[in-house]
């Protein structure tokens, strides 16, 4: 650059020479032109120059990046930006002065345009820029974004000529209200009466000191037994404590779906309840709107009369006493056997598939196996058990054993010879023993 203003100084004294020379006809237009001409280029090479220096280090501050939440429990990102901007001569003052006619300020920033993202770099706000016309050296600008997702980071995105600059940012949290932001993992579920539902929650309090909160349910009927658990000391809490340094916790809604339903609830019918948390003042802090629908109870079990059967290996193997029943509220259906049997046995059950099997019904069922030739005596273990369908749950009965006892089967041809043979034997004995008493 130095070179540049040297360069510039020697064209503007030859141009101004030359010019006062044309001045008193000593030199032609043409002649002056050559030199008008070198001055101007050696000004414009200057200015660039200047300018890259000028502008070296464009530079946007992040003062605040505050977090606040409203009543309505929509987030908000309050966001303070400063022009930092500087070069690393600190000549713009005295540059600027070179650039004759100019109205340029080196230390002001046009068109600027900031974005919030999460992590995986996605725009998370909205608006999803905002424009900032022009931000002058040491210049705040506060701008608010409300949040689409709710997070405890951010990158914070300026985009500004060419440059284009990302800071991750910890979010801090206004602490001017003693607000609960209550994130359910889910918002709604479906449980079987007698069952218990369990919704995750995660809290993060804005508040500037320890507190002790009560929750509540609004809305769900009273024979609804619930409680709040610590998700971290899976201990079941009378109030909820936090405090700035300790304001992200973790708990669990349980609520047990009573074995029968009341009037005032119906099975299949969702119900809407709020969870509440209020502070000493009974004010409401935090809010959360959660559904749950009881529905009827889908159940089945095996009755097995006799779990033991014995034969030998040509017989085949017969369970009869058996029945399958539909002791819940609900039909069942797509229900078949799983049989666990030794290698190669086989297996034929009646009936092979059951459609559907209604509330209070029992079905018999019969199973008949075939050993394969080989099989060796003793008792073998089966495991049985039924499973079906109900809307998109799989259900199943407890598992059954059944005990084979497997002997060979005697051949009577062997048995009558052996007898015949151990006759003859006992006659031949009583003979010899005679004769020789006679002799």
């Amino acid at each position: 650059m130095e070179k540049a203003k040297i360069r510039l100084d020697n064209s503007e004294r030859d141009y101004l020479a030359a010019k006062k020379l044309f001045d008193e006809n000593f030199i032609s237009k043409d002649e002056l032109y050559v030199y008008e001409l070198q001055y101007k280029t050696d000004k414009l090479n200057y200015d660039q120059y200047m300018l890259s220096v000028i502008f070296d280090n464009p530079y946007i501050n992040i003062m605040k990046a505050v977090k606040t939440k409203d009543k309505n429990d929509e987030v908000f990102v309050d966001l303070t930006i400063k022009n930092s901007t500087g070069s690393n001569y600190a000549l713009e003052t005295t540059m600027m002065a070179d650039m004759s006619g100019s109205k340029l300020d080196a230390t002001e920033i046009f068109n600027l345009y900031v974005s919030i993202k999460d992590m995986e770099r996605n725009i998370i706000s909205q608006p999803y820029e905002h424009h900032v016309k022009k931000l002058k050296l040491n210049q705040e600008y506060s701008m608010r974004f409300k949040l689409l997702k709710d997070v405890e980071s951010v990158i914070v995105s300026t985009n500004y000529g060419d440059k284009i600059d990302e800071k991750q940012i910890y979010l801090t949290k206004k602490q001017d209200a003693n607000l609960i932001t209550i994130r359910p993992d889910v918002y709604a579920q479906e449980i079987e009466m007698g069952q218990m539902a369990t919704f995750k929650l995660g809290m993060e309090y804005f508040g500037n000191n320890r507190q002790s909160f009560i929750a509540e349910l609004v809305g769900l009927p009273d024979k609804y037994n619930w409680d709040i658990v610590s998700m971290q000391s899976n201990v079941t809490m009378s109030r909820l404590d936090f405090s700035p340094a300790d304001a992200q916790q973790s708990y669990a809604l349980r609520i047990r779906v009573p074995e029968q339903i009341g009037e005032n609830s119906e099975l299949d019918k969702a119900i809407y309840f709020q969870l509440v948390l209020r502070n000493q003042q009974k004010d409401i802090v935090g809010t959360a709107d959660l559904e749950i629908a009881p529905t009827a109870k889908a159940n089945m079990k095996l009755i097995v009369n006799n779990l033991y059967w014995k034969g030998n290996e040509t017989e085949t193997i017969s369970f009869s006493q058996i029945y399958l029943e539909n002791e819940g509220m609900k039909a069942i259906s797509n229900i078949s056997a799983d049989l666990f049997l030794p290698s190669e046995w086989e297996y034929e059950i009646t009936p092979n598939k059951i459609e559907q099997l209604n509330p209070n019904t029992r079905m018999p069922i019969d199973i008949k196996i075939k050993t394969p030739k080989n099989v060796l005596p003793g008792i073998y273990q089966i495991k049985f058990k039924m499973v079906g369908n109900n809307v998109n749950r799989i259900l199943q009965t407890s598992e059954i054993e059944l005990k084979v006892e497997i002997s060979k089967k005697t051949n009577i041809m062997v048995i009558i010879l052996s007898v015949i043979l151990s006759l003859a034997l006992i006659v031949g004995t009583i003979w010899f023993i005679v004769k020789i008493s006679k002799n």
